[in-house]
Parts: C-alpha cells; structure tokens; sequence
C-alpha cells in the first residue's frame, strides 16, 4: 500500500524507540528470508545452537529446523489453535528425537534472559508467494529469526485511524497469510495519537492499551504512544506475555479466543504471584468496576500453578453468588482447561476435596464453607482468591468469611473488589491489607485510568425525578371517613396508616408505573436503541419488576413504538422479561411461581439479551444482575430504586463495559436515567475510602448530562460559525435546499470540510445520549441538517469505502437521520424569529449589555424576562444601535435572513433530476423491447448516474450527483433481493426511495419522487 510520509515518519520513531530497548535495526529487504518464509532461518540455528549447548551434539540442526519451519508454516484448525501449538513450542515445551532416538525439550528462546537472544526490529518486511497478493508489514519485531511482533502504522494525520490498523491485521493481513502470524505473541495497531494491542483476529473491542499504574494519567498524544513502545515492547515484556500470559480457549463449542491481559492485570498478578512466594499473607486488588478482576484471578491462578517455587499449590476462587462461581468457572476453564479443577456442588463436597488436599483449583461460593469446622487444611500454600470482596467478608468469627477463614487457618487471603467498604460495620482495608501497601492496596486501578485506557466507559447520570402533587387535607379527610365507616379503632387506623403510608404506595401507583414505563420506551427507542444497545430496569421490588414488565411490553406493542420500530427497520418488535430471585421452597409467594426459572433457561436468557440481533432488549430486575452480570451492549440502565454505597455504586456501573457493536457502532457512554433522585448518594458512592487522599473523590466515571449538553452546544456554535458565511443559509431548515447549500460550501473549502467532519463526528457522539433533554431540542433540525450534508458530501463511491466510511461514522448517525429527524417537517412561521445560534451564546452578554436596564428603568439588580430580552434585542435592532459591532452586525443579518429561505438554482436542479430520471426510465425500457437493444441488462443498472455524470448542467452541486448515486444504489439492491411477490417488490423499493429521499431532506411526494419510483420499477418489476 502507498504511504504517506508521515506515516513512514512515525514508522521511523518507533524504531528509534525500540533500539535503547535491546532491538538492533535492520531493513526487511536485508533479511536473511525468503519473502515466502516466515523464520529467518540463520537466526534460529543460531539460537537453537547457543541455547542447548549439552544436547546439540545429538541433533541433527538442520533437520530440527526443518521440522519447527513445518509446525509453524501449519495452520490446521485456524490459526488460534496453531497459534497455541506454535507458542507451546517457544515456550521450550516441545520435545525432539535426536539421532540416538532420545527425546528432549529444546529451548529456541531463552525466555529469562532476553539479551541472550537475537532481537531484531525491521521494517517494510514483504511477504508473497505465489497466485496471491504481495503485502509488506510496517514494522516486524523478531527473536531468534521468529516472528513474535507485527506492527501497522497509520499518519497521525490521515482520516483513518488505529482501528483501521488492527482490521487491516486481522482481515488482511493475518487472513490471506496466517502462517506468518502463528509465532505471533501479539499485533501493534497505531496512528500516532492512539496506540493498542492486541492477539491477530481478536475483535478491535479485545484491543487494549499498555501503559503504567505508575505513570501520570495525564500524559498523552506522542508522549504517550512512545511511553506505551517503552513498555510493550521491552523484551523483557514481550517475552513475560509469551511464557505467561498468553492463554487460550480451543476446546469446547464457542469460537477460538486468545486471551491477552490487559495491562493493569499483568501488574495484580505479578504481584499477587511475588506476594505469594515472598510469604506474604494477604493483599487487597482495588481494580474499578468493569475492568476485568475474573480475568485478573485466571492469569493469577496460572502464574502460580505453572510455578514450581509455589510447591503445587491450591487456588481457591470464591464468590458470594451461584451466578458469579459459574461465570469465573466459565472464564477459567475456557483459558486453562479443566484439568486440575473442580466446582465443588455442595458443603460436603468442598470439605472432601479440601481435607484431601487437592491440588489445582477450586471454584466455590462463601456459603458453602457454613460449618466446614476449624482446621480442613493447615497448608500454608493454599491460596484464596475472593472475588467482590467487599460483600461478605466480615471479620466476625460467626460469619461465612470467619468459618472460611477458620477452616484454611494458614491460607494467603487476596481480595478483589471495585468498592472497597470502610465502615463500623466491615473494613475491607483491615481484612486483605498488608502494612506496607501503600494505603493499604496491593495494586490500584483506578476509574479515570479505566476510562482513559477504554476499558469501561464513563457513565452519565440523568435525573428525572417523579413529581406528584398530593392534597393532604383531602386525603386525611377521605381516610377518616373511611375508617370511621368501617369502625375503626385508633390501634387499626395506625396500622393501615404505617402500611399504606410507605413509599411502596406511591411505588405501586398504576398512573406512575404507567408514566416512567412510557417514559422508558420513549427515552430508549430514541436513543440507545438505535445503536443495537440493550437496557436494564432497576425497580422497587418484586411486584413492581412484574408490573413493569408487563406494562413495557403493553407499550412496546402499542401502534407509536410499533412504528418506531418499523421505521429504524431493526426489529418488527422487541420485548422486555423480568428477573427476580424465587425459590421453589413452599413458602414462596404463588404469584411468583411463575417467574421461577431454571439455570439452562436464565442462562439463555442472558445470552439473548446478549445477542444484538435478539429481540429481547429489556431485562428488568430488582436484586439480581444488578452485579457481576457483564453485558458490555448494556446502554442503559434505569433506576426506579432507592440505593445507597456500594450497592448502588455497583448498579450505575452496569452500563460502563466498553462494547464495539458488530455493526461498527462503538459505545463511548453508558447512561443512568434516575428516576428517585439519586444525585446526591451517587457522589457518596464514588467516595474513596482510602486515607490521606485529599478530596476523597474516587470518581471520574459518572457524568452529569449538563456537561454533555455544554459540550454539545459549545461545538454545534462552531459548525455555526464555519458556516455563518454561507450566503442565504438558514441553519434551522433543515431541507434540501439548505443541505445543498452548506455542500456546495464544504465541497469549495477543504479546511472547513475537515473541521465539519470532525466537529460533526464529536456532535453524533454526543447526541444519542442528550436527544431528549429540552436544553438541545432547539437544535434537532440544525443536526439533521448536519448529518445529511456529512452522509452527502462525505459518501464515497466504491462499497469498500463506503462500508469503512459509515463504519467510521456508525450507524447512530444514520439511525438518528432516518429514525428522527427526517420526520420533523420545518414550516416557516408567520412572524418573524429571533435565533440565537448562529453566533451562539458567546454574544449574549454582549446584547445584554446593549439592552440591560439602567438605572432610570428602576431596579437595576432585577433581571430582565425572557421576553423583555427578546423585544429589547428586537427593539435595539430596529433602532440600528451599535452598528459598528461586527458581532452585533452578523447577528442582525442572520434575524433578517430568517424569512428568505431563497436558495439559488435549487429549484432548477431538482427540475433537472426529474428530467434526468424520465429520460433513464426511457432507456431502460426500451432496452426490454425486442429487436431493439439499446444497452445491455448490466448497462442499465447505473444510467441515471451516467446520464448525470455526461449531461449535467455547470450549476448542478455534488449534492444532486450523490442522489443521483443513491438512487441507482437502491435499483442495485431490489434487483439483487428476492422477493416474495410483486406487492412485496413494490412496498421495498418505495421504503427504500423513501429512505434516500429523507436522508437528502426531501419528502417523498410528488417529483422527483415519483420519476424516481417509476425509474427504478422499470427494472424489475417485470412478469
């Protein structure tokens, strides 16, 4: 591929990066290697020479490397499997038969001792063979002539990014040439602003940064790209996640996945694996919520199983909840395998393979140490890994926690937990702390790290509390009546009042439920729905998880949501369920019964829920999966529960799990719509509970929506003034002509091009969480005016760049076009405007000043109305006050343009289409007729184009062109669809000229509409 210079620039300082690492430079055409090959062959003999010096002797050397070239060039299975089989080979686990018929292990790396290798960072290395296409990685880092790095670079100043890199690894790459890619450790994708890691084919989503606890959390740009070169690829790194941490699921139904840790993982498990062998007794793991600590415990497990200084040690991995045993169960077994493990189902059970000290891993719950006695194993290399320690962990002797601790009396304690509690009650710090940590925790990882690495995302809180008027007077008067009717004494009274007094009563309200449940479909069927996101309901308690259920669903099936529905074309309906805890004993609550189910059935619905494609989009709860339950497609989620501490800390997180949606979508917030009131308790759930912190905030993860309205405002006024010398423009109309003319701008000005592309892309962002806050709502037409100039200008021609372009852009943007904002149909008022957008709220101050009241007008503290604003700035304009400020100026000719909406040519381009569209459909007709073939049937798909490309008039913008495009795109894909019957066949293709038209703000009515319609009919619609 060609690169810019640039690019090779950046290319260039990663070398310079790499050499005071240990790495020698060498060009890719110098390499001693065929461009077939994938080891370096000299390099490697080498190694295996230097490395087994008592053994050697016995080989034959060029037959072992005959043989390692035969593993390696093996992609049998796909390349995860060869690449596990590849890596158990470097990791000296591989034995070989020597000339004598003995078989020995061989060492090709030395993996403690990384200057014992060869270490070689080269560039521009080529690959080819023959009948398929030559391709040339940027950079290669190899160790002993084998391939462990690849690296893709893109400019820090070309339109695509790093995750264009990694899908060029992955899809390119790694596809057409695997076997180079089977000794890969892992993949670097960069653009020079961003850099990540992560294992060939994993997902962009599974690609994480690499940084340092330590490090300033501030740094960024170059600085921190070279910081992240500095550590990554420092052998000492690379060969430590080639011995330890590269594991890997093979085995089972699901898709093969290598697993990589994420940065702050490696830390805690190193840590707690050195913790362990210095004879340490216990440590604290404060990772935030969402990051991964299930994954933390397996690479820590392996690190201390695959260590024979630990002496075969016994890990227990122990959870408060079923559910959260089977989901480190799952995580472990798919990463490490079944052998040696065991997932004990009963006290009995725990305390047999306890007393007979078993090797390996256990998986449990707390509960099933109640009663295990003192003394079930004395052991002191037995290890107790505690997942959400904060809950049940109690220094109380009675408690689970005591009986645990009483039964593994010499056990090492690790507890992980994103909310560490320090009250009268439980003190995680005195439990799991160790007196040199600093502040008491082993390793810290902390939100604003989490949020900067991508590893969650942040969460933004939105209030909308319930508000009801009540008359108090009324109401005891209806209730007095009441009691006296039914000759109540005062000890009933008082104790119909205590009942029906809670706050269940106004929970339990139909006229509420019925109002938050609609307000639940409105908010999420405009918003997180248009993203493929799902939501969780949090609610008051079991009847009302019921209740909402049943009355989302009531909605969700009503003619508006169908419609919706319909109109995003994702789903012909989608449905909420409820999960609730209900046992099977007798005393449970028949009315529950129903909502029992079994672990099979809740488990699929989980993965229902899970699934984007599924039509399940709303579980509502009230106690359960509210933790540990990862959904990284959650949203969000709305609370209609009082919490408080961690528990509500835990449930605002549930939407914060970083997600890449299949469709290219990549979620950047989780939202929490609050319907109690929660504010302030939120900021006391975010309190770091560590001492001597300064502010106490542990926050940075929780946003108030006022500050992505700010935002939002802020960069719409930019794009405002870009434009503002857009002569006749009127930004609130959001119509063809306005879009055609804000393209012809854009189209002659390439910088204002790039600033509204990458203003706009922040703008889509931001407004699938905001759409429905009123602070914005002035600017929905503005948006929509927006979003189609850039899905018009910025539509390329070929379907693989269009497909990268809207990936870019994601379907949220689209989805919102489509969805919401073609259907808002602006009519010019009656009386004249004013607006306040174009130049924003930067001058108001300065009209207030020209109007503010002086003091003969009175008061001058007493601030003036909205309206006597605005007939003051009405009555200033008039009066031509100040008509030397430029300011002042620009924003009386914007008032005075309000009601031209004249825009150039614009009548005359679409009369130009009509024509256009008519002379096609002439064409394609007669190129049906028999006898007298004009153009071929694969001529004819695409004449509208062509007649545009070869007849249009000077006048006619980019903006006709690309309609003209889209149209033809349409016949392209109703000729390709089978369809059911001819009525089948029409109702498509007028949806789809439908959609094309909205996105080009024209209604579907009329010409060039219908010219369109019978344009593309004469294609198909044949007998």
């Amino acid at each position: 591929m060609a690169k810019g210079v640039r690019e090779r620039e950046f290319q260039n300082h990663m070398v310079e990066w790499s050499l005071p690492l240990g790495w020698a430079y060498a060009p890719g055409r110098s390499l001693a290697r065929e461009k077939s090959e994938t080891v370096v062959a000299s390099d490697l003999r080498d190694a295996l020479v230097r490395l087994n010096p008592d053994v050697i002797d016995t080989f034959d050397v060029e037959s072992v490397l005959e043989e390692i070239t035969n593993v390696v060039t093996t992609v049998d299975g796909g390349l995860v499997q060869a690449n596990e089989r590849v890596l158990k080979l470097l990791r000296g686990r591989q034995e070989f038969r020597n000339q004598d018929g003995d078989r020995h292990a061989l060492r090709l790396i030395d993996l403690h001792s990384p200057t014992e290798n060869i270490l070689v960072v080269a560039d521009e290395v080529t690959i080819m063979v023959p009948g398929q296409r030559t391709r040339r990685f940027d950079l290669v880092y190899y160790v002993n002539g084998l391939p462990l790095v690849v690296v893709e670079v893109k400019s820090p100043t070309a339109d695509s990014d790093w995750r264009t890199a990694a899908a060029e690894i992955n899809n390119v790459y790694a596809t057409e040439y695997p076997w180079f890619f089977t000794p890969n450790v892992f993949c670097i994708a960069t653009d020079g602003v961003k850099l990540k890691y992560g294992a060939a084919l994993a997902p962009t989503d599974k690609w994480n940064f690499f940084r340092d606890t330590g490090d300033d959390e501030t740094i960024a740009g170059m600085a921190d790209v070279q910081r992240s070169v500095e550590l990554l690829m420092s052998p000492s790194n690379v060969l430590d996640l080639l011995e330890n941490f590269c594991l890997f699921a093979t085995a089972g139904d699901g898709p093969d996945i290598k697993y990589l840790p994420r940065y702050p993982q490696k830390e805690a498990a190193h840590l707690i694996h050195q913790r362990v062998l210095d004879g340490g007794k216990r440590g604290l793991v404060w990772h935030h919520q969402g990051s991964g600590k299930t994954l933390l415990m397996v690479f820590a497990a392996s690190l201390l199983l695959a260590d024979t200084r630990a002496e075969s040690p016994t890990v227990v991995l122990v959870s408060d909840r079923t559910q959260l045993v089977r989901q480190t169960s799952e995580s472990f077994v798919r990463a490490m395998g079944d052998t040696f493990f065991h997932q004990p189902s009963s006290s009995a059970q725990l305390r047999d393979l306890l007393a007979r000290d078993v090797r390996g891993v256990i998986s449990t719950t707390v509960h099933k140490f109640k009663d295990a006695g003192a003394g079930l194993t004395t052991r002191d290399n037995v290890i107790v890994m505690i997942d959400e320690a904060h809950r049940t962990q109690s220094a109380k002797t009675g408690s689970l926690a005591g009986q645990m601790r009483a039964a593994l009396q010499n056990a090492k304690f690790f507890g992980m937990t994103g909310t560490p509690v320090r009250n009268l009650n439980t003190d995680t710090f005195a439990l799991f702390s160790e007196p040199e940590d600093p502040d008491g925790v082993l390793h810290r990882y902390t939100a604003t790290r989490s949020i900067k690495d991508e590893a969650t995302v942040p969460v933004m809180l939105e209030p909308r509390p319930v508000g009801f008027d009540m008359d108090d007077d009324e109401l005891q008067a209806q209730f007095d009546a009441f009691a006296d009717a039914n000759n109540l004494d005062d000890t009933d009274r008082e104790a119909l009042s205590r009942k029906f007094g809670r706050l269940t009563s106004v929970f339990a309200n139909p006229e509420r439920i019925e109002a938050i449940c609609q307000n639940i479909v409105d908010h999420y069927l405009s918003t997180a729905y248009l993203n493929g996101m799902k939501a969780q309901v949090v609610t008051y308690n079991r009847d009302m998880a019921v209740a909402y259920t049943n009355k989302i669903n009531e909605i969700l099936a009503g003619f508006e949501a169908k419609q919706k529905l319909t109109d995003c074309g994702r789903h012909p309906e989608i449905t909420a369920e409820v999960n609730i805890s209900v046992s099977d004993g007798k005393d449970e609550d028949p009315r529950f019964k129903p909502y029992l189910m079994a672990e099979h059935v809740e488990e699929n619905q989980r993965r229902r829920f899970l699934s984007p494609e599924n039509p399940l989009c709303f579980l509502v709860v009230t106690e359960k999966l509210m933790t540990g339950f990862d959904a990284p497609n959650e949203g969000v989620l709305y609370l209609d529960k009082p919490l408080k501490a961690h528990t509500l800390f835990q449930t605002i997180t549930r939407p914060n799990r970083a997600w890449d949606a299949p469709s290219g979508f990549v979620k950047t917030q989780g939202v929490v719509v609050d319907y109690i009131g929660l504010a302030e308790e939120v900021q006391k759930a975010v309190q770091d509970p560590t001492p001597d912190n300064g502010d106490g905030k542990g926050g940075g993860f929780v946003t108030d929506m006022t500050l992505l309205v700010r935002e939002f405002r802020a960069v719409a006024g930019d794009v405002e003034d870009l434009l503002a010398g857009v002569q006749g423009l009127d930004l609130d109309s959001h119509d063809y002509a306005a879009v055609r003319l804000v393209s012809e701008f854009l189209d002659q000005n390439s910088d204002a091009a790039d600033t509204f592309r990458g203003s706009y892309r922040l703008l889509a962002r931001l407004y699938p969480y905001i759409s429905t806050d009123p602070r914005v709502k002035k600017y929905k037409d503005t948006f929509g005016l927006f979003g189609s100039v850039y899905v018009t200008l910025f539509k390329q021609s070929t379907d693989d760049e269009r497909k990268e372009r809207l990936a870019a852009l994601g379907p949220m943007v689209l989805d919102i076009i489509n969805a919401n904002v073609y259907n808002f149909e602006v009519v010019a008022s009656q009386e004249e405007a004013l607006v306040l957008d174009s130049q924003g709220l930067a001058i108001l101050k300065e009209l207030m000043r020209l109007v503010a009241p002086t003091h003969e007008d009175g008061d001058s503290n007493e601030a003036p109305s909205a309206k006597e604003i605005l007939d003051r700035i009405k009555e200033a304009l008039d009066l031509g006050v100040d008509e030397h400020s430029v300011k002042y100026t620009a924003l009386a000719e914007r008032i005075k343009r309000l009601r031209e909406r004249i825009i150039q040519n614009a009548s005359d381009a679409l009369d130009f289409l009509a024509e256009a569209l008519k002379i096609a459909r002439s064409v394609v007709s007669a190129a049906k007729t028999p006898n007298k073939p004009l153009v071929t049937d694969d001529d004819h798909v695409g004449i509208l184009s062509r007649i545009i490309a070869e007849h249009a008039p000077k006048g006619l913008s980019v903006t006709e062109r690309r309609l003209a495009e889209e149209i033809d795109q349409v016949v392209t894909s109703t000729l390709a669809n089978p369809w059911d019957n001819a009525d089948a066949r029409s109702r498509g293709v007028r949806r789809a000229t439908a959609a094309v038209y909205r996105r080009f703000s024209l209604k579907p009515v009329g010409d060039p509409y219908d010219a369109t319609i019978e344009y593309v009919e004469a294609h198909y619609l044949v007998d």
